[in-house]
């Protein structure tokens, strides 16, 4: 997780960040803080700014030096990074003849402080990182402690927006570097909530990526304590426009795009489709069978023989796109269409061979965070088991230029992307019809989340919720 920390924000965005904020004069007497400093890039413009703005004032060297033990924070937990931003922040003030500062630099960690209404600025670029990548201890201290993490599959960032926005005084100013997936990731809705009220400027990267070990593009929020309005500015970098946006035309996604949701057509896709994520096996290592050799009984893979009646055509839209052949375990069966589950008994007398293949994984199968209930060989969650069984549509969570909609048999078992399969009346050659119309494309513009370059990601509920 330290190693996600060390992304540090390029120079360019740090004059944004600070000129976004109106950290640019009468800085003296004004506290802020940088809350997640690393190696004081950010930092060390501020203390830049600070100076040449006092000497502006007409203020000495000795009241600046003053000023700068009071009124510049920093915290940073790891320590490595905390002593280089203490000799970057060094260096900067002797260059104005300023030595040996006294800096409130902190080496801790910002979210287990205190600092309610402490400063007029707070400035910041968090850490990124995701759910996944958070261990139990991080996961139940943040649930416990801040309001944006309460529910779902939260980022690490959420709970620093957040924590920064309290630490605002009642007339202060939070400017925050964050990904923009804050403003459609359906975790991040109570973070929307709480930002909402005070949000006076955003400015979108959108599909341009500013860090290159990101999955995502970024954006500056500001926020204005004092201001209580009822629109905010919108600026897209990529476009080079600017738009005011009204608060209350923003629904549980925040879209900025042209797209005009109150004119969509009465018929919703989940009404007539279900769009489900594809199966979990939590495992795809053992499951998922790259390298085979088929015989008429069994399939070989190294020195195991694993039976056909256990084997299915293994199905993702990588796989598709580059027609690429895979297998896969399916650890079930279907009886009359409905999914049947083996006893343990069951599966090891009648598969021994696939039992001896798993059984090399099954300290990796039995360590899996499964659903409750789940026996060591069968799939981690079992959400997507039960409407399988029947011809069904493929594409991928990530779109380009353009949806791609595959079509699969029954006996297909997508292990990757969303899966579509008919509810009522209408057919899956309709859906592949709507789904690669211009209007979802336009749809999916509008509602999709950055992820790489010109690539957006959706959500099975996003497509649930397209009307046509």
């Amino acid at each position: 997780m330290i190693e996600k920390c060390q992304v540090f924000t390029p120079s360019q965005n740090v004059i944004e960040l600070l000129d976004a904020a109106g950290y640019k004069r009468d800085l003296y007497g004004k506290k802020i803080i940088e809350n997640a400093c690393g190696d004081g890039n950010i930092l060390v413009e501020i203390v830049r700014r600070y100076i040449e703005d006092s000497l502006n004032n007409n203020i000495n060297l000795d009241k600046i030096k003053e000023g700068l033990e009071v009124d510049i924070h920093g915290a940073e937990i790891d320590e490595q990074h905390y002593f280089k931003c203490l000799a970057n922040l060094d260096e900067m003030a002797s260059s104005f003849g300023i030595l040996n500062v006294n800096w409130k630099i902190l080496n801790l960690d910002f979210l287990k402080q205190n600092f309610d209404g402490q400063f007029d600025y707070v400035i910041g670029n968090p850490p990124y990182i995701n759910y996944r990548e958070l261990n139990d201890e991080t996961r139940a201290y943040l649930r416990e402690n801040f309001t944006s993490c309460k529910f779902g599959k939260f980022d690490y960032f959420y709970a620093f927006v957040e924590a920064s926005f309290k630490s605002i005084s009642s007339t202060g100013k939070l400017a925050y570097l964050i990904p923009n997936s804050l403003f459609k990731n359906v975790f991040a809705q109570e973070l929307r909530g709480i930002i909402l009220p005070h949000l006076v400027r955003i400015i979108d990267y959108t599909s341009h990526k500013l860090f290159s070990q990101a999955l995502t593009s970024s954006a500056i929020i500001v926020c204005d304590k004092k201001i209580s309005s009822k629109n905010f500015e919108y600026k897209d970098i990529k476009k080079g426009s600017t738009t005011v946006i009204q608060k209350e035309t923003l629904d549980k996604k925040w879209i900025f795009e042209n797209y005009n949701f109150e004119s969509e057509p009465k018929r919703r896709f989940g009404d007539y489709f279900s769009a489900a994520i594809s199966v979990a096996t939590l495992f795809n290592k053992a499951y998922i069978l790259k390298e085979f050799k088929e015989e008429e009984n069994h399939v070989c893979v190294g020195r195991f023989r694993i039976e056909n009646d256990l084997i299915r055509r293994g199905i993702s839209p990588r796989s598709l796109n580059s027609k690429k052949s895979e297998l896969i375990i399916f650890p079930y069966k279907y009886v009359n269409s409905k999914l049947v589950r083996y006893s343990n008994e069951d599966f090891n007398k009648s598969f021994p061979e696939a039992t001896k293949y798993l059984c090399n994984f099954s300290e990796e199968l039995r360590n899996r965070k499964s659903d409750k209930n789940t026996k060591w060989f069968e799939y981690g969650r079992s959400q997507a088991l039960a409407h399988l069984n029947q011809p069904k549509l493929l594409l991928s969570t990530v779109v380009t230029k353009e949806v791609k909609v595959y079509e699969l048999t029954k006996d297909c078992i997508p292990y990757s992307g969303i899966y579509i399969v008919p509810k009522k009346e209408l057919t899956l050659i309709q859906a592949k019809e709507i789904l690669e119309s211009k209007a979802f494309n336009e749809y999916v513009r509008a509602i999709g989340i950055n992820a790489n370059g010109n690539s957006l990601r959706i959500t099975a509920v996003d497509i649930n919720n397209y009307r046509f």
